[in-house]
């Protein structure tokens, strides 16, 4: 929490500072820094002005939720598990699929909401900026703004409900025993997993573990052509759902 306060109120500093400057003084930066300048100040007013449509949207997302929470044909297919081994595994594995569903649907409006917002900042950086080490920054940034995209897009019962088709009681050679239980145990292991895995494949079609360094390496290069620090890092920030 200490980082994001302290990444708004930098922000806040910068466009204040920004807008102080006497126009002689703000046309000397690069074209292509001015411009992601530009773009980002116009990204965080926006941001502003729709993040209480935003939470407003991540609410509704999550109490529709609700609606499978403890009731619904997935659960109907645990409790129809006779053996009380495998059917408290696939319990437990379905109120953890809930909860991890629930908080993907928690910033789904969100997401939503900003997609537009983050599609804009990329039409005022089109054509790519000339400075390579700015360009790679901005292709970065559409990573991570896709990767948002995809990593909240499920959140939802249809979501839960497709996951726990897995479901089945098993009764290997007549008996349940521990055959049985590990078969259920792999669809519990499946079930808790299931949120990670498919954000993880996300971040790894989206940037993966090179986007940060990327994006690092523009907010450095933007400070080293005259940029203002607070912009920079904020660029860096852009996909974020939180400022």
């Amino acid at each position: 929490m200490l980082p994001l306060v302290l990444l708004r109120l930098t922000l806040l500093a910068a466009l204040c500072g920004l807008l102080a400057l006497p126009l002689p003084a703000r046309a000397q930066l690069p074209p292509d820094v001015a411009r992601i300048h530009s773009a980002v100040i116009e990204l965080a007013k926006a941001k502003q002005r729709a993040k209480a449509r935003a939470a407003a949207r991540d609410r509704a997302a999550a109490r529709a939720m609700n609606a499978c929470r403890t009731a619904g044909p997935g659960w109907r297919r645990i409790r129809s598990v006779g053996d009380p081994s495998q059917r408290e595994a696939y319990a437990r594995g379905a109120r953890i699929l809930w909860r991890n569903l629930s908080a993907v649907a928690g910033r789904s409006g969100s997401a939503e909401v900003y997609a537009p917002l983050f599609s804009r900042l990329l039409r005022r950086l089109t054509p790519p900026p000339a400075d390579p080490v700015l360009a790679a920054g901005v292709e970065a940034l559409q990573g991570r703004f896709r990767f948002v995209a995809a990593a909240h897009s499920f959140g939802s019962c249809a979501t839960f409900e497709k996951q726990l088709r897995q479901v089945r009681e098993f009764d290997v050679g007549g008996r349940h025993g521990v055959a049985g239980d590990y078969r259920a145990g792999r669809i519990h292991n499946r079930l808790i997993r299931y949120v990670a895995t498919r954000q993880r494949r996300a971040d790894l079609r989206h940037g993966g573990s090179t986007y940060k360094t990327t994006l690092d390496a523009a907010r450095n290069q933007i400070v080293a052509l005259g940029g203002d620090y607070g912009y920079a890092s904020y660029f860096t920030a852009a996909h974020s759902l939180n400022n």
